[in-house]
């Protein structure tokens, strides 16, 4: 499987101790082989794990069974709790975008593409996705604010950008400089390594 989107889920649970184990439960309940989210991500009220522990489901090469319509072409995410009730916690949202954060760049899945399980409606509006799978579900829920979420996303990718772009330039400037110290290695090269030093490209990239 090729994943094309990200669906955000949640339990629609409000008790405690709820994971991968006791979904898995309820989706074999069903009939199903087993668990059908990718990943569950516990909230703070298990007794034996951490607030935004991630379990992993599902493999991540095989079809879920989360999001009718393109269940062949998504990862499905559920966060434990209620939606409809409450937003997920502080932890719970840290290990959201780490792991989104993570399957997108892993997979080339745009910010746009990650949605909530209830937008399925918008790709049955934009034809996308036949209509018959249009969803009366909330899900992940009205507390949930999946164009906050995607704006987050969207920052936290630009600022990674940046990060990086920050770490190529003390890269490029630690070389010049290492080719610098040692000039009286290569006397006849000279010329040519101050005109590259001062090259305006050279200049921009290394930050100088």
């Amino acid at each position: 499987m090729k994943p094309e989107y990200i669906v955000i889920h949640t339990a629609a649970y409000r008790g405690s101790d709820c994971d991968k184990d006791r979904i898995d439960g309820w989706h074999r309940d069903r009939g199903w082989s087993g668990i059908g989210y990718h990943f569950v991500i516990l909230n703070n009220r298990h007794s034996q794990k951490k607030d935004g522990t991630i379990e992993v489901g599902r493999a991540e090469d095989k079809q879920g069974a989360h999001a009718l319509g393109i269940n062949d072409r998504s990862l499905g995410i559920c966060c434990v709790g209620h939606g409809d009730y409450e937003d997920f916690t502080d932890e719970q949202y840290k290990s959201l975008y780490m792991l989104i954060t993570e399957l997108a760049r892993r997979y080339d899945i745009p910010v746009q593409k990650v949605i909530g399980h209830c937008e399925l409606n918008d790709l049955v509006d934009q034809e996308v996705i036949d209509r018959r799978y249009r969803t009366k579900k909330s899900c992940p829920g009205s507390k949930i604010n999946m164009d906050f979420i995607r704006r987050q996303l969207t920052h936290l990718s630009s600022k990674e950008d940046n990060e990086i772009s920050s770490r190529d330039a003390i890269e490029i400037k630690s070389a010049i400089a290492i080719l610098h110290k040692h000039r009286n290695k290569y006397p006849n090269a000279l010329d040519e390594l101050d005109e590259f030093s001062y090259h305006p490209e050279v200049m921009e990239a290394s930050g100088s």
